[in-house]
């Protein structure tokens, strides 16, 4: 009985390690912890696809921080065709761990380079009045008959990293879309 009991948890203590070794740090959550509670991040989006565009406001704020989590509270209206409509304000964890995604090595995952990247530079942008120096990779992917072209930027000293991301979809479904950082506000 001793040794099955032993046995169970030389088992178990082996399988948390194996596990400990497939997490790495969560870039959200390394991103947002730099900032202090009540930081606030605006994305405008705007789509375009079947003759219908669209544009929706994502204001997300950083409303608790702690040592392993942070909550984020994001804020959502969408405008199509005239119309606005106001999402409920949605709060979610954001873990300072992460597990990697089955496929992807760990270097993959926290590298910061999408798959399919073709081309990658740096550039300075303006973010409501304040220049940022963000990294931009082009990157394509295509699935089911759908071939996308993206070019995104992104920056370690903004919260959320996200500064701008345009992409292209043709195939099947033909779209744009385009997002940009607006404004950021600290308490």
């Amino acid at each position: 009985m001793r040794n099955q009991a032993f046995a169970v948890a030389v088992v178990v203590l082996w399988a948390g390690a194996a596990a400990a070794q497939d997490t790495v740090e969560n870039p959200e959550f390394a991103s947002w912890s730099k900032f202090p509670k009540g930081t606030a991040a605006t994305l405008k989006v705007t789509s375009s696809a079947a003759g219908t565009t669209s544009e929706t406001t994502m204001v997300t704020t950083l409303v608790e921080v702690g040592a392993d989590k942070l909550v984020l509270e994001t804020v959502t209206a969408l405008k199509v065709n005239g119309m606005e409509f106001k999402q409920p304000a949605m709060k979610r964890d954001v873990a300072k761990t992460v597990a990697v995604p089955k496929g992807l090595k760990k270097e993959d995952f926290t590298g910061g380079k999408p798959p399919g990247t073709v081309e990658e530079g740096t550039e300075t942008l303006k973010i409501s009045g304040t220049e940022v120096k963000a990294k931009w990779y082009k990157y394509k992917s295509e699935a089911g008959g759908v071939a996308t072209e993206s070019k995104m930027w992104t920056a370690a000293d903004v919260p959320g990293m996200m500064v701008k991301m345009e992409a292209t979809t043709t195939g099947t479904v033909a779209s744009t879309t385009k997002m940009e950082l607006v404004e950021i506000k600290k308490p």
